[in-house]
């Protein structure tokens, strides 16, 4: 049986409202209350609704990265860089945050497709990784692609890659 939101809170004796206080960090609550409703998580071994809690908070806990080869051992240690950055504490409920590594062998419509994938995740961040296609059309593409994103509230990175177009800005 999966346990709920609502199970914590019973165990814990509070509002459903004080256990997603306490998960989300977003808002002070007690120390004794927060431990107590941490220790129910524990003994049920609570587990958050990703899906549902990125839909209420219109975003989530995971991070992609997109590389071009993922045997490169330059995108593995910068895959390795990444993830020890996002860890720990700061992501919803207080925990880590999930790293995705997508291998775009270069194709620029596997660039595309998987920000549209992390866009449908509702990513916390992306980190576009390597060289840019040297597409006027894709470029465009990715630069619209990003800004969807950004406007959503997904962080973005681009590393090693130029700066890309902009309203306003050219290359």
């Amino acid at each position: 049986m999966t346990v709920t939101l609502a199970d914590v809170a019973a165990r814990a004796q509070v509002s459903p409202a004080t256990v997603s206080r306490v998960l989300n960090g977003n808002y002070p609550v007690a120390a004794s209350t927060r431990e107590r409703v941490l220790k129910a998580v524990d003994e049920l071994d609570y587990v958050l609704n990703g899906p549902a809690s990125a839909l209420a908070a219109a975003t989530s806990d995971l991070v992609g990265i997109l590389v071009n080869d993922i045997a490169d051992p330059f995108f593995g240690i910068m895959a390795s860089a990444i993830q020890s950055e996002i860890g720990g504490p700061g992501g919803r409920a207080g925990g880590e945050r999930l790293a995705v590594v997508c291998n775009t062998g270069g194709s620029p419509e596997r660039e595309l497709t998987y920000l549209t994938l992390l866009q449908r995740q509702r990513a916390a961040a992306v980190v576009l990784t390597g060289g840019a296609v040297e597409d006027p059309a894709h470029q465009a593409a990715v630069a619209a692609k990003l800004r969807k994103l950004a406007d959503a509230g997904t962080r973005v990175v681009l590393c090693g890659r130029p700066p890309a177009p902009g309203p306003g800005r050219s290359r």
